[in-house]
């Protein structure tokens, strides 16, 4: 097994002596995976792990993030489980999350920026005056929402911005996406649930002459009116984790799900 390291928190330590049955090395400064790479490491936060949707792109090499983030919802695993984390995977004693990941159809945009995101892809104003965005769905207007902007967001993003503009918590392989409008004029606008092989119109409008358009954590500057379609990309992300990091349990540890101070913290009586 050939093991490859990524982010700014790697410990030279990790690295150990090939062993026979598994090798180490970093990522090369050209962010170009080696052809024999079986699995990528990524050492940081939430942010480093979706910078590895740009390594291991439609390659199917799986991913394991390491958390030295704040919530680490993606990297479940602790510095401290790098010792076990290899005989584990030679093992197969993981659970494999398969990610669904957007893309952007647009050529202009290609030129850009990379045109897949893992957890959303995001349309915002640049400047005080709201945007309109007119969404069509397989060809069928849905609303044109007037506000900040809006979030298209995987079930993986499901816990990230989505969600804390009031979408849903979707598990990972539902096969759905989400659209959650930004701070809506209207008030009877809300998050909607659709299937996975929909394809998303888009078309932003505004008094600004430019906005702003986010795929994860990577953003570039648009001019107005733009249009551009989003559906979901001919290839996925895969994750593995271990016991005590699967999605329920990140779900109740991290994001406290249920959480009740009225039963010592417990989510029931």
């Amino acid at each position: 097994m050939k093991v490859v390291f990524y982010g700014k928190e790697i410990n030279n330590q990790w690295l150990l002596p090939d062993r026979g049955d598994v090798s180490y090395e970093t990522l090369p400064e050209d962010r170009i995976l080696p052809g024999d790479t079986d699995l990528l490491i990524t050492a940081g936060g939430d942010g480093t792990f979706l910078e590895a949707l740009q390594i291991v792109k439609d390659s199917g090499i799986p991913i394991v993030g390491v958390n030295f983030g704040r919530l680490g919802f993606l990297t479940g695993c602790s510095p401290e489980f790098i010792g076990q984390l290899f005989d584990l995977v030679e093992r197969k004693e993981y659970y494999k999350t398969i990610h669904t990941v957007l893309a952007i159809e647009q050529e202009e945009i290609r030129s850009k920026i990379y045109p897949y995101a893992l957890n959303e892809i995001c349309i915002q104003r640049y400047s005080s005056a709201m945007i309109e965005v007119d969404v069509k769905i397989d060809g069928k207007h849905v609303s044109t929402y007037r506000g900040d902007g809006i979030i298209v967001a995987t079930p993986t993003g499901s816990t990230a911005y989505s969600l804390s503009v009031g979408g849903p918590i979707v598990f990972p392989e539902s096969g759905v996406l989400i659209l959650s409008p930004i701070a809506p004029h209207n008030l009877n606008v809300r998050p909607l649930v659709f299937k996975d092989d929909a394809r998303l119109e888009i078309e932003v409008k505004s008094r600004s002459p430019k906005a702003q358009l986010h795929l994860d954590n990577r953003s570039v500057d648009i001019d107005l009116p733009y249009s551009f379609v989003v559906k979901k990309a001919p290839f996925t992300i895969t994750s593995l984790s271990f016991a005590g990091n699967d999605f329920i349990t990140t779900l109740r540890e991290k994001l406290m799900l249920g959480f009740d101070k009225r039963n010592g913290g417990e989510d029931h009586a």
